[in-house]
């Protein structure tokens, strides 16, 4: 089985757009945040789970677990840390 990679432009994880959110919750747990939906296959090979291509989420990823938010929000990248944390909240628990 293989899983279809979304086009994405080389320079889009260089770029303050494509980088991922780190957040911090008030375990003092880090979270990195990141859109699903602009998954390469460097980050793929990181993961434990196989990214959803069809409906997207926004991923918050610590060493305490992984959670998935759909949809991804629109503009995430501008929301607060306090608004992400509340998303972070609502987002399921990946297994």
């Amino acid at each position: 089985m293989t899983v279809d990679q979304p086009p994405v432009d080389p320079g889009y994880w260089t770029s303050p757009e494509g980088r991922t959110r780190m957040i911090v919750d008030e375990r003092g747990t880090e979270w990195e945040v990141y859109d699903e939906a602009t998954w390469s296959i460097e980050l793929a090979l990181e993961w434990d789970f196989l990214p959803q291509t069809e409906n997207p989420g926004l991923i918050f990823a610590s060493r305490a677990g992984r959670k998935r938010l759909w949809p991804c929000p629109e503009n995430w990248q501008a929301l607060t840390d306090a608004a992400l944390l509340e998303l972070l909240g609502k987002a399921k628990q990946i297994v």
